[in-house]
């Protein structure tokens, strides 16, 4: 569904409003203005006639949005880039006020802060950020002005990084290395991109004057900028040489003009902005001009812009005490989705526990039938009550039979075959006195004593000879009386023989 985002450049003396109707791949620019503040040499009546004249601008133009975003004059926060020591981004927001404190002559407690991390990080524990404060007193001052004219906005940048946002969003592109030069008549914003993020900016005390038609000093200009370039190199330890000087302005012909200064001057290719974004649509009307790239409306399309593009980060100062709460509408919209989305997932889960019990029951039924259909096979008289243990009887039943038959593996060894095969194997020459003898099954344990362990070693070689025994094994041999040695074997019947000796 298009949503209206309205997006405001607060400047110390104008206002300058863009309101986009679409979504990011699409949009139109259905106002575009630019009006004074009425000023005033004693605050509380400066402040009182910029709420009304506020006030009257946002009535005559119907100034209205699903979202507004706010872009605050830079000068009056303190913009600084700075290194610390990890790399946490949690960490770096509980310290960055602190980190701030030794650059600004207000008490931690009293200022706004919000940082971004730079696009280029150097050393890998560390974090170079872009950070900027604001004291609370301004932003309350600003917020009052807003809320005067019934406008409440979500976001409040700084007009360096909302020109930012202007640059990259309202082209077909930039290069890398881009350098941002805002000519305006209060004061004139210095934004360097690099790949599409800001990595330094200046806010300088020069303008454009509106009632002249003397152009700017090029030279003075391309010496500022100069400078910026150095502290830039200084700031982040990254040598940086932009591909490309991006001006913006609200005399277009005026910075045609200053181009060819400035290119002369730096000897860098030098162009003035234009909106010309896939996404942008030019309105057929509206209350203002429907083109914000012909009279310095770029400041307020980015502040727009970034309430299309959801990713794209500049900073935000309302935060802590000054974070917007959602009104009754948002919250009631947001408890009617998350009740339909609870409903959703409540209706997802039981249609899933029916299926899982369906399959389960289906399942568990084909099982008792199996079973049932196996019993009847095996037991077909017998009534199923415990089929396992039912089951388990018969076998037991029918292997007693089968071992009466020999077993499955064929005749099994009688007890007279066994004592007849180990009388036959013990030589006549070795003096063996048995004195005990278990034949369990197929086991047999013999206890026997001879005249030396020699004649152990011969009876152990004359069983495993035969092929009706095997795993012949000596298990114990000790001294007995009258020097004899005792000894136990333990030998195995061979199993499925078909005949006898």
């Amino acid at each position: 569904m298009p949503q209206q985002v309205l997006g405001i450049a607060l400047e110390d003396n104008h206002i300058t409003a863009v309101r986009l109707t679409g979504h990011s791949r699409a949009y139109d620019v259905t106002l575009a203005l630019r009006q004074p503040l009425s000023a005033h040499d004693d605050p509380e009546e400066h402040a009182r006639l910029q709420r009304e004249t506020m006030r009257q601008v946002v009535e005559a133009h119907g100034l209205r949005g699903d979202t507004v975003l706010a872009a605050l004059p830079a000068h009056h926060a303190i913009v600084r880039n700075l290194t610390l020591p990890f790399r946490d981004l949690r960490r770096i927001r509980q310290m960055i006020t602190f980190a701030l404190d030794e650059h600004m002559p207000f008490e931690p407690e009293d200022v706004v802060v919000d940082f971004r991390p730079l696009p280029i990080q150097q050393v890998p524990q560390q974090t170079q950020v872009l950070v900027a404060g604001m004291p609370k007193q301004e932003i309350v001052g600003d917020l009052a002005l807003f809320r005067s004219a019934g406008l409440e906005p979500s976001v409040l940048d700084l007009d360096v990084f909302s020109l930012a946002s202007a640059a990259v969003l309202g082209s077909n592109g930039v290069p890398g290395k881009t350098a941002l030069l805002h000519v305006h008549p209060e004061r004139t914003l210095l934004t360097l991109l690099h790949d599409g993020a800001p990595l330094f900016v200046r806010s300088l005390a020069q303008g454009m004057p509106t009632d002249s038609d003397d152009l700017p000093d090029a030279q003075k200009l391309g010496k500022q900028l100069r400078h910026t370039l150095y502290a830039c190199e200084h700031a982040v330890q990254v040598a940086y040489e932009p591909d490309l000087l991006l001006l913006f302005g609200a005399d277009r012909d005026q910075l045609a003009h200053l181009a060819l200064g400035l290119s002369e001057a730096t000897d860098l290719q030098t162009h003035v902005w234009r909106l010309e974004a896939p996404g942008y649509k030019p309105a057929n009307g509206g209350s203002a001009s429907p083109d914000p790239g012909s009279a310095g409306h770029a400041i307020a399309l980015g502040a727009a812009l970034r309430g299309l593009h959801r990713q794209v980060g500049g900073l935000n100062l309302r935060r802590g005490e000054f974070a917007p709460h959602s009104n009754l509408r948002e919250l009631r919209g947001k408890l009617i989705a998350l009740g339909v989305l609870a409903v959703a997932v409540g209706g997802l889960g039981l249609g899933n526990l029916y299926l899982q019990n369906h399959y389960k029951a289906r399942r568990l039924a084909q099982l008792h039938d199996s079973i049932a259909k196996g019993f009847n096979d095996v037991l077909p008289s017998t009534r199923m009550v415990q089929p396992v243990a039912q089951m388990r009887e018969k076998m037991r039943d029918l292997d007693k039979r089968l071992r009466a038959f020999g077993g499955l593996t064929g005749a099994q060894l009688s007890g007279l075959q066994i004592l007849r095969e180990l009388s036959a194997r013990v030589p006549a020459s070795l003096g063996v006195e048995v004195d005990n003898l278990n034949i369990s099954g197929d086991v047999i344990e013999l206890s026997a004593s001879t005249a030396s362990y020699d004649n152990v070693v011969k009876l152990q070689s004359a069983f495993a000879a035969s092929p009706l025994l095997s795993d012949v094994t000596i298990n114990n041999t000790r001294q007995g009386a009258n020097n004899s040695v005792q000894f136990k074997l333990s030998l195995r019947a061979a199993s499925g023989l078909q005949g006898t000796p």
